[in-house]
């Protein structure tokens, strides 16, 4: 993707820390703590600052796009970081992106994203409040994008996975959210085929492994999940696809939006990413808008809303792309739909 869910508003760079080993940018929405930005931290060896800020701007315009389909009380944003050597600068990654967070005084929120993790959120939430990553609690974040990843496919499928035909799906990318979407297909039917650059991770049971050099791509498959990296589907391997409806838990899986529309025009369902993916910023808005309802929650519980909820708005997007409305279209009517309300106040739990 990404088409636009509406003229969102601009994304700029909030704050920053520069240096020569290691450098910070929050980019969102410019907003306040009524409504405050929300996006991960994430920390990669970006070739140069000018690199890293431009991903700032695309990555938080991907989080502002996702939380107005979901209407999750948020605005759009990411915490992005560069550094030659990641696993070196994690303590003063720490510390500046507490200073910053402070410095915006709760306009902006972060959680976890590539190259840090819970601990790294404990630490964090040691010094700052503005953080959102599940902290003390027993649900995962990537669970529950994984748990929304199932009810998008099962917004495709027009069934529920227990209900549903199985067919024959190929999930590239075997982690935190491509791994337990695979087991569930393998448990409920699906020929499965797995790919991973980590032949661990791609080895689960029930599962037929394919090398990740090969042309994993020239399979006719029911489903396509990737859930790995940005750019996966280029232009060749997009042309060579024999799939029924690709369902991609990977941010920007396409390496140029138009490849998705050429899918599209060859029959092919293709939902996009921010609808797919959005368990994560669906958790966080019951974590903040409904915190005694989280704190009372178990884990399936909050799985079982995420999952219905992106079954909902992945079903309305297909709906309304049968009706006629182009994809850009329909995202904005999956957005007008949603309610005044964060999505996190209608998490309620049954007495």
């Amino acid at each position: 993707m990404s088409s636009p869910v509406s003229s969102s508003p601009a994304v700029t760079v909030l704050a920053e820390h520069v240096s020569e080993h290691l450098s910070v940018f929050v980019v969102a929405e410019s907003t306040c703590a009524d409504r405050p930005a929300n996006g991960g931290l994430r920390l990669l060896s970006y070739d140069d600052d000018a690199t890293c800020k431009a991903d700032g701007h695309r990555l938080a315009s991907l989080m502002t796009n996702k939380h107005d389909l979901y209407g999750t009380g948020f605005a759009g944003g990411k915490v992005v970081a560069r550094a030659a050597d990641p696993a070196a600068v994690k303590d003063e990654l720490i510390n500046v992106t507490a200073g910053l967070l402070e410095s915006l005084d709760g306009a902006m929120i972060t959680g976890c994203d590539l190259n840090t993790s819970l601990a790294d959120m404990e630490r964090l939430t040691a010094l700052t409040p503005h953080v959102l990553a599940a902290v003390g609690s027993p649900v995962d974040a990537s669970s529950a994008t994984a748990f929304g990843t199932i009810g998008a496919v099962e917004a495709v499928l027009k069934a529920s996975l227990e209900q549903a035909i199985p067919g024959t799906v190929l999930v590239h990318g075997c982690g935190a959210v491509g791994g337990p979407v695979a087991k569930a297909l393998i448990a409920n039917g699906w020929t499965v085929y797995t790919v991973d650059m980590d032949p661990v991770r791609a080895s689960i049971p029930g599962a037929t492994v394919l090398d990740p050099h090969s042309d994993w791509w020239n399979r006719e498959l029911d489903l396509l999940l990737p859930c790995s990296i940005s750019g996966l589907l280029t232009a060749e391997i997009t042309e060579a696809l024999q799939v029924k409806a690709v369902v991609p838990a990977a941010n920007a899986p396409f390496a140029e939006p138009a490849l998705a529309e050429s899918l599209r025009r060859r029959g092919v369902r293709v939902l996009p990413d921010p609808l797919v993916n959005a368990g994560a910023v669906i958790a966080d808005s019951i974590e903040r808008f409904s915190p005694a309802a989280w704190k009372q929650a178990s884990p399936e519980q909050v799985y079982a809303f995420v999952r219905n909820a992106v079954r909902n708005r992945a079903t309305d997007f297909l709906n309304q792309r049968d009706q006629g409305l182009s994809v850009g279209e329909a995202l904005m009517e999956v957005a007008a739909g949603a309610s005044h309300d964060p999505i996190g106040l209608s998490f309620v739990l049954s007495a």
